[in-house]
């Protein structure tokens, strides 16, 4: 009788759980999007070189080859852009369904991404004052607050992504072949530009080469590679990267696909393809892998915390060095013996700091004011849209640093994200769809779309 009713209840929690899946929700996304995400943290952890005579912060893998032909497999930014896709194309088609706005869906996601910035440059910048005033050396607060912002990079693409969502996925509808071939063809030419002519282009690849990423989220969407078969995906994944190799062989590009991501090239263009057609081959396994609960609900973790992950490791990275150089820690010459020794302890510690930020800041978060329901011109949301970018931007360009214009790019955030909380100047309308998404298990971060 035991045995019988532990089984009633947990076939109850099981229906329970499944309800709160939406209909139109694939967990082999959200899957996608958890297991990337500690490789990326693992990956910026282990990129904080901190040595030298004076102390200066750098990319401690610079060169390291080993890494270099490993980013072939393992540099899986594009996945994030290819789920973001997917989810995106899904929840703005949801919104559309509601009579929901295009102005309201920018809205709601600048607000999502936005937003937690806001608290992790405050953190980090308090962390950097503190360590000034401490008497740390000012240039390698310099170079350590410049390290500790760069995987803001990818707020302002996504952000500006996101933005281009309605249209691409009008184009996706009506056009499809159109807006994939475009895309290359863009990446292409400003590839051509900037490698053989020296135009200085190279930047305007952050949008055609993630937008071509997201695009491919939009196929898998609408099941384009689930109709293909396997020789054939398997034929165009072997094909993207050959492509690869050639670009690499015979046209000078890097091998290494973290050199190839700023700003992003061709070869992450096919690097993106591959990556598609291998996941489209690995989801069915995927899918049956999620009915296994234990990995539901590791997934459901990271999806849940996932924000918090991606942005506060940068924080984590900047208490664990405070530490260190407050009780006089030595730094070990990178890449020697005594540093890969003591690489597992600074990750240990890091995923520590990181642990007692999903605790509390998703508290602090949930203080923040709820979007108030009133409508706003698309002009609007664009303009301060465009100012998180420019904020975030400042950022990327100059650190954290609070007196070396980081508390310029701070407020610009800041005052972006009340700008679109507030909203307007319509008028308040009722009965709208404010929220981005109901959080069900997995809902990523970093991409979290």
């Amino acid at each position: 009788m035991c045995s019988r009713y532990r089984r009633q209840r947990c076939s109850k929690r099981s229906s329970v759980a499944a309800v709160r899946i939406p209909v139109d929700r694939d967990l082999s996304i959200d899957f996608a999007r958890a297991f990337c995400l500690p490789i990326v943290v693992l990956l910026h952890a282990l990129q904080m070189g901190i040595g030298g005579d004076p102390l200066r912060a750098f990319n401690a893998l610079d060169g390291f080859e080993p890494l270099a032909w490993a980013t072939w497999p393992l540099m899986i930014m594009p996945v994030f852009f290819i789920c973001g896709g997917f989810a995106s194309i899904t929840q703005w088609r949801r919104l559309r369904g509601h009579g929901e706005t295009v102005a309201h869906y920018v809205r709601i996601r600048a607000i999502r991404l936005a937003q937690p910035v806001v608290g992790v440059v405050a953190a980090v910048g308090a962390v950097l004052s503190v360590m000034f005033l401490a008497g740390v050396d000012t240039e390698f607060l310099r170079t350590f607050a410049v390290r500790l912002a760069e995987p803001l990079w990818f707020i302002p693409v996504y952000l500006i992504c996101t933005a281009f969502v309605p249209m691409m996925s009008w184009l996706h509808r009506h056009a499809p072949w159109s807006a994939y071939l475009g895309l290359v063809g863009a990446v292409v030419v400003v590839d051509v530009l900037t490698r053989g002519f020296d135009v200085p282009v190279g930047a305007l690849n952050w949008i055609f080469v993630w937008l071509f990423a997201q695009q491919l989220g939009f196929g898998l969407r609408d099941g384009w590679f689930a109709r293909r078969s396997r020789l054939v995906l398997l034929a165009a994944a072997a094909g993207a990267y050959v492509v690869i190799g050639v670009l690499v062989t015979w046209f000078g590009y890097s091998h290494d696909m973290l050199d190839n991501l700023n700003p992003p090239t061709l070869a992450i263009l096919a690097l993106a393809l591959g990556q598609a057609c291998l996941f489209a081959l690995a989801q069915p396994l995927i899918r049956r892998m999620m009915q296994w609960r234990p990995m539901l609900g590791a997934v459901f973790v990271f999806g849940v915390y996932g924000m918090v992950i991606y942005l506060w490791h940068t924080f984590a990275m900047a208490v664990v060095t405070a530490l260190d150089l407050a009780f006089g820690l030595p730094f070990p010459p990178v890449l020697s013996p005594a540093w890969w020794a003591t690489r597992p302890l600074w990750i240990a510690a890091i995923a520590v700091v990181i642990a007692g930020c999903c605790m509390i800041v998703p508290r602090v978060e949930s203080r923040w004011p709820k979007p108030i329901d009133r409508r706003t011109p698309l002009a609007a949301v664009l303009l301060w849209s465009a100012c998180a970018v420019a904020g975030v931007g400042v950022l990327l360009v100059l650190g954290y640093l609070p007196w070396q214009n980081g508390l310029l790019g701070w407020a610009l955030v800041t005052v972006a994200v009340v700008a679109l909380i507030v909203g307007g100047p319509g008028s308040r309308v009722q009965n709208t769809v404010t929220a981005p998404e109901v959080r069900s298990p997995a809902s990523s971060t970093v991409a979290r779309s």
